[in-house]
């Protein structure tokens, strides 16, 4: 229930809802007003089991910004599984324009407002499809943290009573931003190659401690300028499964190769679970080959990655962590607490 579609053609347990911003008065205000600074509550659920199917917002404000000051929150029974990611991060389209993607658990359409094309960030229509489920609890927020009013049209729908099970795999996202990364100090080796033995100097993406569940996506965001050192695509993804030591079981090759490209990144590309929303390039007037803004997405649906206690996610920030570029990233996992699953529970299985 977690990634798969529901079977339409079988019996669904549950009771339908949904919560929207639809006019309570009748008329065609179908959204929320948010002024600058302010939080408002999507949607609140307490009491019977769930799972949230599928999420659809607009998001509209004179902040060109608004893409990374928008932030959304989520809590699902009694954790706050999600906390103040930037929007632009979280739907893939990334922090400087709203970009079309196509994905099965992420799909954003950019679009004309007031049937005009627009120029800069722009705005859109955003689907999030990831499976949310929850025991008692579900609590979505938004937070406009500009310094201008924004308004919101949104549906979030979910299935009540849909499930037996008291402590599933929550939904969760983890945030991470470096505005410029520090080139690590590693001898080399010979023939002037630099070599990396450790995660220590990587650009972090996440370290979950203490739950045990699936690893099922990442987005990341590069700005790389010409008078800063290192190649950014160049740098190995390693996932260190439950405390292992180095080497971690799964090493990448390359930036380029773990988002499922080669050779670098050449242009806007997508595929159902890997590709490239944002590619922005000639930023400055003497930009190297690989300068530019970059936002990539690796969905892991078809190839989840279990882990029983613990996850380390981590990328070199270019080949031995040789970059001092912007990065950031969000990554997406489901999981429960071990003491959870140590009061008797199975464990869930992979999405």
């Amino acid at each position: 229930m977690i990634t798969n579609p529901l079977e339409p053609w079988r019996s669904i347990p549950g009771r339908r809802k949904r919560a929207s911003s639809y006019d309570r008065s009748g008329g065609n205000r179908d959204y929320v007003l948010l002024k600058p600074g302010q939080t408002e509550t999507l949607m609140q659920h307490q009491g019977a089991n769930g799972c949230i199917l599928r999420i659809w917002f607009t998001l509209n404000s004179e902040d060109p910004a608004y893409l990374r000051n928008t932030l959304v929150s989520m809590r699902f029974d009694g954790t706050e599984t999600v906390h103040k990611i930037p929007i632009g991060m979280f739907t893939a389209t990334g922090p400087w324009a709203v970009n079309d993607v196509r994905t099965q658990p992420v799909s954003v359409m950019r679009s004309r407002k007031m049937n005009k094309d627009q120029e800069g960030t722009g705005f859109g229509s955003f689907n999030l499809v990831w499976r949310m489920p929850f025991a008692e609890e579900a609590v979505i927020q938004v937070h406009n943290t500009s310094e201008h009013e924004m308004t919101q049209h949104f549906y979030v729908d979910y299935l009540l009573d849909g499930s037996d099970e008291r402590t599933p795999l929550l939904f969760h996202a983890t945030h991470s931003r470096a505005i410029r990364t520090t080139p690590a100090a590693i001898e080399p080796i010979i023939g002037g190659e630099a070599r990396n033995l450790s995660a220590a100097d990587n650009h972090l993406i996440a370290a979950i401690d203490g739950y045990t569940g699936n690893y099922v996506g990442t987005v990341m965001a590069v700005e790389s300028h010409p008078d800063r050192r290192g190649k950014w695509y160049e740098g190995d993804d390693m996932f260190f499964i439950d405390g292992e030591p180095w080497p971690p079981s799964l090493h990448g090759t390359g930036t380029e190769d773990y988002f499922g490209m080669a050779w670098g990144i050449h242009r806007e590309y997508q595929s159902w679970d890997h590709g490239v929303s944002h590619y922005e390039r000639s930023i400055t007037d003497h930009d190297r080959f690989y300068d530019g803004r970059f936002v990539l997405f690796r969905w892991h649906l078809a190839d989840p990655i279990p882990f029983h206690k613990c996850l380390h996610v981590s990328i070199e920030a270019g080949h031995a962590n040789d970059c001092e570029q912007y990065y950031e990233s969000v990554a997406f996992w489901y999981g429960r607490r071990i003491e959870q699953v140590a009061e008797g529970d199975a464990v869930s299985r992979a999405p």
